[in-house]
């Protein structure tokens, strides 16, 4: 941890994930210097999973930081995030990871360097901050927030498959988790059904769930994978869902999901918006993900809309 001498300005704290600032040699130095004049109070390091948030919260306890820079992916932003919702500071969240989901919907720049650049501007301009709908999910005890997407059943199965064989996903990348979602479909056919409550409405069956709390849902390359078109609501989260087990919905849902939302309408596919609550039950436990993070698995699973967070925007067209 560094704690550069406070400049007259906005108080800004930097997060920076050591395993995605390496991989861009220079960054976080870049960051400290363009960052200096404009307030920079503290450049804060993780040390490992969880402790983006301990950060977060340290930078506005002992730093008065009304802006936290991340510079990582989206497991540490939201990790950030998470603790400043209902805070007042704003979050920042510089692309470093592999897919940078979070900050790609709200238009900041892929290139590192130039997200910084566009940042500074941002402050010096002034411009203020915007609130977000993020998701919070609660099973088992744990809890946590997510700023993009969540699920149960077959995309945390792949999740599990794709976390446990992390040198598949460097030598392959998205053919893997292509790969992972077949097994997992097959897997989830031996599994019980999930009973689904939507804002406390009669429960239903579904084989699998999957929630966002933004669009797209991920991004393969320059792609927009698309697969909860009524997500980004504000104060709402939207949901997807299969109808039976097996591969006809997954697969009916990728496939729509690239070419333009026409999934919607297939039989094999439920979808729709909650405001409230998500509750998912199952007699034998499920799978859960959290923006890609393997949760475990559980008989029950709430998740509810978090408002309160606030981001600052980059040019406001995805990238």
């Amino acid at each position: 941890m560094t704690e550069p001498r406070r400049a007259a300005g906005h108080p800004i704290a930097i997060l920076v994930n050591p395993r995605s600032a390496a991989a861009r040699p220079g960054l976080t130095e870049y960051a400290e210097r363009r960052l200096a004049p404009l307030g920079l109070c503290a450049v804060l390091t993780t040390q490992q999973r969880g402790h983006a948030a301990d950060l977060a919260r340290l930078a506005m306890q002992e730093h008065q930081a009304l802006t936290v820079v991340t510079l990582g992916g989206a497991g540490t932003a939201a990790e950030a995030a998470g603790a400043l919702v209902g805070t007042g500071a704003a979050l920042a969240p510089i692309p470093t990871g592999s897919t940078n989901v979070f900050a790609r919907t709200i238009g900041w720049p892929m290139d590192p360097h130039e997200a910084i650049d566009h940042l500074v501007r941002v402050i010096e301009d002034g411009q203020r901050a915007d609130p977000v709908t993020i998701g919070h999910v609660a099973a088992s005890g744990q809890e946590r927030f997510f700023i993009v997407n969540a699920g149960a059943g077959v995309d945390a199965e792949a999740a599990g498959l794709v976390e446990r064989h992390p040198e598949w996903k460097r030598q392959v990348g998205q053919v893997w988790f292509a790969s992972a979602t077949v097994l997992a479909a097959a897997r989830q056919r031996r599994r019980p059904l999930i009973r689904l409550a939507i804002d406390g409405g009669t429960p239903f069956p579904m084989a699998s769930v999957s929630v966002a709390c933004t669009r797209p849902y991920a991004y393969f390359g320059h792609h927009a994978f698309d697969l909860i078109p009524d997500a980004g609501h504000d104060g709402a989260l939207g949901w997807l869902g299969s109808v039976s087990p097996g591969m006809a919905g997954p697969a009916i849902a990728a496939a729509g999901a690239f070419t333009g939302a026409w999934h919607l309408d297939s039989s094999h596919v439920a979808h729709g918006v909650a405001h409230q609550s998500i509750v998912l039950e199952s007699s034998g436990g499920m799978a859960l993900q959290a923006d890609g993070e393997p949760l475990g698995r559980h008989r029950r699973i709430v998740m509810t809309p978090a408002t309160g967070l606030l981001v600052l925007r980059g040019d406001a067209t995805p990238h």
